[in-house]
């Protein structure tokens, strides 16, 4: 993820009172896929990812942000995509939350983060 994608989620989750997400070591980051038909339809390009990643899905078939998304609601894992490591796994997840958030309207967002930081949190604990 490049530094400028990074800063604005964790500047989104700093946003946000009273709430503290560390990051650790192996750790995954959880969320709900809420997408339209158009944003299913949308090219992988649109997630902007470095080039590592975007060649191990464009390799594994993937045109479109809903056929990822329909692969990773299906249970694929992505680590098992050849060339497709923790980093590049994270960096796919990363992308799709931001894309989805910037899709949604003003008014929605507070709500999708708050759940966002409870799935976090929930499964930090477990």
């Amino acid at each position: 993820m490049k530094t400028d994608q990074r800063q604005t989620l964790q500047g989104i989750m700093n946003d946000m009172e009273g709430v503290e997400l560390k990051e650790k070591h192996g750790g995954q980051f959880h969320f709900r896929l809420h997408l339209t038909e158009k944003m299913q339809n949308t090219p992988l390009e649109a997630l902007e990812l470095g080039q590592r990643s975007y060649n191990c899905l464009k390799r594994a078939g993937y045109s479109t942000i809903g056929e990822l998304t329909d692969a990773i609601s299906g249970s694929q894992d992505l680590k098992s995509i050849r060339n497709c490591g923790a980093k590049s796994v994270r960096e796919i997840m990363e992308q799709l939350f931001l894309f989805q958030y910037n899709s949604l309207k003003p008014e929605k967002k507070e709500d999708y983060l708050k759940e966002v930081v409870q799935m976090n949190i929930r499964k930090s604990t477990v």
